[in-house]
């Protein structure tokens, strides 16, 4: 009994019970997408960020943040997510946020399209290296 018990505690464990499965809604995109942004722009904790990209695997953390961390200069704020358009083949959030910039004397503020997947049962990100 105990050997079956083991077994299966086992297979548990190889299967991927610490596998985290989001809902696919939009409430779950907003919360993800914001604390993506988050990570990425505000407190500038890019491991977190480059965890949550789709296409990781197609660049280091350090190559990756290299290209992220070009604007660390400038003071992002206000970050707010406007909507979600849930679709089949790829979602949107529109992402609303503050910024300033240095030897700029006012606030800008710019809003984005953001495109996410739904893959392996969690939203990840797609990499855009034109985006903030």
């Amino acid at each position: 009994m105990f050997c079956a018990f083991a077994a299966f505690l086992g297979i548990m464990f190889f299967l991927g019970c610490d596998n985290k499965k989001e809902a696919r809604d939009q409430t779950t995109l907003e919360r993800v997408s914001l604390q993506y942004w988050t990570d990425r722009l505000v407190t500038r904790d890019y491991e977190p960020a480059y965890n949550r990209e789709a296409d990781n695997a197609s660049m280091s953390l350090e190559e990756y943040r290299k290209l992220v961390s070009r604007n660390e200069n400038f003071k992002f704020s206000g970050l707010k997510i406007d909507r979600v358009n849930i679709e089949n083949d790829g979602s949107l959030v529109y992402v609303t946020l503050k910024c300033m910039i240095p030897n700029v004397p006012k606030v800008i503020e710019r809003t984005f399209k953001d495109k996410w997947i739904y893959q392996s049962n969690q939203w990840k990100h797609k990499f855009v290296k034109t985006q903030p």
